[in-house]
């Protein structure tokens, strides 16, 4: 009697460890693909084709304000731990500066959302998990962008120039 219970327990310990490891914790690289490029298309598509993210006396003051409502409307998608450099580029990878000549001699600075950004192509680094996206402006502009899984959410975590 002691052993068939004692088998039992084993089976259900098993059987409920065996439903602990299952598919959830297995990394399905097309399905996390379509989910990191899902994200990275929300960021590209965040805002309206030639809406203004920013006017400004300056190009540096309009890059402010338009990372602000970057991050404002892609906090999901942008980790916290982008550095500086990171953030400059994928700025310049979202936008385009339509700069203008004010008669006082100042120039406004007007940033538009760019639609020219598109993905040439996406990479897996298996042993990271992480995805990197070759994306291209206009068919001048290249940049690389990094995405990985944080907090169960795909962020972009890097943005570099190709090597």
């Amino acid at each position: 009697m002691k052993k068939t219970v004692m088998l039992i327990f084993v089976l259900m310990v098993c059987t409920f460890l065996t439903a602990c490891n299952g598919s959830g914790n297995q990394f399905n690289p097309k399905v996390e693909q379509e989910k990191a490029t899902k994200v990275m298309n929300s960021v590209l598509n965040s805002f309206d084709d030639e809406e203004k993210l920013a006017e400004a006396k300056t190009r540096d003051e309009a890059n402010q304000i338009a990372w602000a409502k970057i991050k404002e409307k892609n906090a999901k998608a942008i980790s916290k731990d982008l550095s500086k450099d990171g953030q400059k580029l994928l700025l310049y990878i979202l936008t385009v500066n339509k700069a203008e000549d004010l008669p006082n001699g100042q120039t406004k600075s007007n940033l538009l959302f760019s639609q020219g950004a598109k993905i040439k192509s996406v990479s897996l680094n298996e042993t990271e998990k992480r995805f990197t996206f070759d994306m291209e402006r206009y068919e001048i502009d290249h940049k690389l962008i990094t995405l990985e899984k944080q907090e169960h959410v795909w962020k972009i975590v890097r943005v570099e120039d190709p090597e």
